[in-house]
């Protein structure tokens, strides 16, 4: 279905309705946060200032590249589309992942109903298109809100018993007067794009631990929570492996009564409570689980702050247009090989299904 698509304009074919989770002008709200920046600035954590970007952060710190004309850590982004065809975007969205592993999140997401299934894939490329995803993850941890890197709202850590990558999460250092909606979004954008390079056959999802210890009322951020929710529906289908909440308030069974019914049921079904570390036990070896959690590991986050030159090779056009072609070129043979490989099992031939089927694992490990 994709490949009968795969030269027609983006906009041309139907999918999903693109649902905003949250009502927000994020240009007007952009620029109320300019103003707050330049008016009336205040500090947020360690230094880092309200909508002060981490590029902004490590240039007051001296942290500059020789290779940007100013010291900018990263060159300015260009998009690598060549086209608004469904071919080019959806080899953007595939990205580290294996195409039909990326297919499959949203066959199993709409429960194998291929017309839903398909439907919703291309509501998610055109909601890539349409938050600006490829740029995020051009300028990766850069752009973010220098504040939300510093005092590590999220990070990852360890992993659970099933070999997930852990996601710690911890609500009494988030803030919503600490940044923007439009920065809160884009870290939680550049968040899930970052965690995918964790993910590798057969790790396919993630441990999202909620750690609610000494969470408040303060905390609490409407916004963020549908934005997160509708994001891991519609957007990241089947990257979800467990989410534990853990030592919720008292109070907090009468939040959850308000967010259950915000979740999709799948999503819901991976809901966990633990109140004690006993509770985390369950899921995760204490080898992996955070020392001042009841674990062993000694682990305190610390974010690690870019290296002057790591993004040296980002500068160099040629190099990154070659790569490019020689990308293009495998992406080429592997719609070849996989037109192949559905032509000869509709063909009933076995032994050219077969070379297909290696053909096209020999091109996706390149």
């Amino acid at each position: 279905r994709i490949l009968d698509d795969f030269d027609k304009p983006l906009d041309s074919i139907e999918g999903d309705p693109i649902a905003r989770p949250v009502e927000s002008d994020d240009d007007l709200e952009r620029k109320k946060a300019k103003e707050v920046q330049e008016s009336s600035p205040f500090e947020v954590v360690e230094g880092c200032m309200f909508n002060q970007s981490v590029a902004e952060k490590c240039k007051e710190l001296g942290i500059v590249s020789e290779c940007g004309a100013e010291g900018e850590l990263v060159p300015k982004f260009e998009t690598q589309l060549p086209d608004n065809t469904l071919k080019s975007v959806f080899w953007s969205v595939v990205r580290e992942d294996h195409p039909d592993v990326l297919i499959l999140r949203f066959l199993r997401a709409r429960k194998w109903d291929l017309e839903k299934s398909y439907k919703m894939a291309i509501a998610a490329i055109k909601w890539r298109i349409q938050e600006h995803v490829e740029e995020i993850v051009w300028y990766g941890d850069t752009a973010n809100d220098a504040s939300l890197m510093w005092k590590g709202v999220s990070y990852a850590h360890g992993k659970d018993r099933l070999g997930q990558p852990i996601i710690w999460s911890g609500s009494c250092l988030h803030h919503q007067k600490d940044q923007s909606y439009p920065q809160l979004k884009r870290y939680l954008i550049w968040m899930m794009e970052t965690l995918r390079q964790l993910l590798a056959p057969p790790i396919e999802r993630v441990c999202l631990i909620m750690d609610l210890t000494d969470h408040s009322n303060a905390n609490m951020d409407w916004p963020f929570v549908k934005t997160f929710l509708k994001f891991l529906e519609a957007y990241y289908p089947e990257c979800l492996g467990i989410c534990i909440v853990y030592n919720g308030p008292w109070w907090f069974s009468g939040v959850w009564k308000l967010i259950s019914p915000l979740l999709d049921p799948v999503v819901a079904s991976k809901v966990q409570f633990a109140q004690k570390p006993e509770g985390l036990l369950k899921f995760i070896d204490e080898k992996e689980l955070l020392e001042k959690r009841g674990g062993k590991d000694a682990y305190n986050y610390e974010y690690v702050k870019p290296h002057p030159e790591e993004n040296k090779l980002m500068f160099d056009k040629e190099g990154r247009a070659a790569s490019a072609e020689k990308l293009r070129l495998l992406q080429d043979q592997f719609v070849q090989a996989t037109t192949d490989w559905v032509n000869a099992k509709e063909g009933g031939d076995d032994d050219g299904f077969a070379a297909a089927a290696r053909r096209r694992v020999e091109l996706s490990d390149q």
